[in-house]
């Protein structure tokens, strides 16, 4: 049996017998395996793909690097994906990874378009305006841009992860020029 198929099922389990952490501990063993379980992000089963995208976003904690070569693709999907744990989990695993240069345009519009999205998860905005904020590090204008955005935003209507989100975002953008 291949690797992928043995990933397959185990990723169909019920969480209670699922360990992701033996998963990302095989996968960080045997590099060679990242490409079996990232092909699972693509899986019909969401609940396999997410679990997938889950242990990828492990995996991008210890091995950002490993990701480089997938960025394009990453952001791709997160650009068409629907699942809310799945699209936070993509952009974590963008934000571990060490950002391109020159900036993703389109990861840029993303974040931008959906940090204040009220429709939007807690998880997705939060990691939507810590995203853009280390896109935009490397761009004076679009720091600048990123902080009237979050200046001007009512932010009565965001929950307390949200808000707590801008408010450091907010602090680091006001000590970026300090930093310099």
């Amino acid at each position: 049996m291949e690797k992928i198929d043995e990933y397959r099922n185990i990723l169909a389990m019920p969480l209670c017998k699922l360990s992701i952490d033996k998963l990302v501990q095989e996968i960080c063993l045997h590099p060679e395996y990242l490409k079996d379980i990232y092909r699972l992000i693509s899986d019909d089963k969401i609940v396999v793909s997410w679990r997938a995208i889950w242990a990828c976003e492990k995996v991008s904690e210890k091995h950002p690097g490993w990701f480089v070569p997938l960025l394009d693709d990453i952001i791709q999907r997160l650009l068409v994906c629907k699942h809310d744990g799945s699209k936070r989990l993509l952009l974590s695993i963008l934000y571990n990874v060490p950002a391109s240069d020159p900036v993703s345009v389109d990861l840029l519009n993303y974040c931008l378009d959906h940090m204040l999205a009220p429709q939007e998860s807690i998880g997705v905005q939060a990691l939507s305006i810590r995203m853009a904020y280390q896109l935009c590090k490397s761009e004076p204008e679009l720091l600048k841009e990123l902080q009237l955005i979050l200046e001007n935003a009512d932010t009565e209507y965001y929950s307390t992860g949200v808000k707590t989100t801008i408010r450091n975002i907010l602090k680091k953008i006001n000590k970026f020029p300090v930093d310099i």
